[in-house]
């Protein structure tokens, strides 16, 4: 038996052939194999590999920038037996992917390019050939796979480390080589522009999507907060929209429709801020705010920031733009616990007005080191 699985594009996934692969009977050994992980992947298949954990091991990449802290502590409490490999640079990946079990007659492997994450068991485009074994015939074939990967441990003791307990997961937090699944990593576009025109390529509509899983838990002490930030921390996250609309992005949904020029912050996806006072007060409050001129709107406090702007993986570079804050406290708005700050698009207009951008997402980030220096991401 051979299948060959297309991810997303056809009405296929990974992770029932996955699920397939650890269900087989009277299974007595199985390993993963993954470049990176994540716990909201992981949980994906927890349920088929708590039967087995004590039989299973699972090799996973560190050192990248995508797997998790909490990853490999769930991998700890479902009970399999977890090495973690670093390669000790970023020019050297471990990228193998591969989920496998064998019984005394049977054995299933699937092998390709999807990682244990989300998006490599359900929402990225993804390949890879699921194919069944005889060990009697096999053999030869399933005892290099299994002593190549044995092999690995033996030979590399400094690289391959098996995990333990959470005081050594949160000295590798510290280190920098697990992050937290909790925070978004900073945009690092593939590209830069000065030309959103030459753009308009629509976000590729699939056929998986992402399925529902608990929210990671904050890692155990010590490891939420690392001891001193990494490169890639220089940016930190501090809001994130629903999917984008027509008014968000200042596109007129008919002739006689003019643009407000400006977005409304509010509460999006990032649940729990009052809308009100947040981005007044915490995000933007490093900024220098001053009353409007005008008497009529000395209420409006206005500010101006040095925002980079990311479209689609593609560098817009940097751009001033500004933001108002209505300070009245009386008005029915107010009362209605609705937002009071705005984000003034101006000059940066022509970047985000395109229909190829409607129902992606905005992400805000601030540099830890200058809070009034920003990111705004759309993808």
């Amino acid at each position: 038996m051979k299948r060959f699985i297309l991810q997303a594009v056809n009405d296929e996934d990974h992770l029932a052939p996955a699920r397939e692969v650890f269900g087989l009977s009277a299974l007595e050994t199985a390993t993963i194999s993954t470049a990176f992980m994540t716990a909201s992947g992981l949980s994906l298949l927890q349920g088929v590999l708590q039967p087995i954990a004590g039989r299973t091991r699972i090799f996973v990449g560190i050192r990248n920038g995508v797997t998790t802290v909490q990853s490999i502590q769930k991998a700890l409490e479902i009970g399999c037996e977890t090495f973690m490999v670093d390669t000790g640079t970023r020019q050297r990946i471990f990228h193998p992917k591969l989920y496998y079990a064998r019984s005394a007659t049977r054995a299933k492997l699937l092998l390709g390019s999807a990682n244990l994450t989300m998006g490599g068991l359900r929402t990225n485009i993804e390949a890879s050939v699921l194919q069944e074994f005889h060990p009697p015939t096999d053999a030869t074939f399933l005892a290099d796979l299994e002593g190549k990967l044995d092999a690995m441990i033996a030979d590399y003791p400094e690289h391959v480390i098996r995990a333990v307990d959470a005081a050594q997961l949160a000295d590798l937090q510290r280190a920098g080589r697990l992050i937290d699944e909790r925070k978004r990593l900073p945009p690092e576009p593939a590209g830069s522009s000065a030309d959103r025109a030459l753009d308009t390529v629509p976000k590729m509509n699939l056929l998986t999507s992402p399925l529902n899983v608990a929210r990671p838990a904050p890692p155990p002490a010590p490891a939420v907060i690392p001891a001193a930030p990494v490169a890639r921390d220089r940016l930190e996250q501090v809001w994130e929209s629903n999917g984008l609309t027509r008014r968000h992005l200042n596109i007129p949904t008919g002739a006689n429709t003019n643009p407000t020029g400006s977005m409304l912050l509010g509460v999006g996806a990032w649940e729990g801020i009052d809308q009100r006072h947040y981005f007044r007060d915490d995000v933007f409050a490093a900024l220098d705010w001053t009353p409007d001129v005008a008497p009529a709107r000395a209420h409006l406090e206005r500010a101006e920031a040095s925002i980079r702007l990311i479209v689609k993986d593609v560098d817009y570079g940097e751009r001033t733009l500004h933001l108002s804050h209505n300070t009245r406290t009386d008005t029915a708005a107010y009362e209605q616990r609705n937002s009071m700050t705005s984000l003034h698009w101006g000059d940066a207009r022509p970047l985000v007005a395109h229909e190829d951008l409607l129902g992606r997402v905005l992400k805000l980030y601030r540099e830890t080191a200058d809070f009034t220096r920003f990111t705004l991401e759309i993808d």
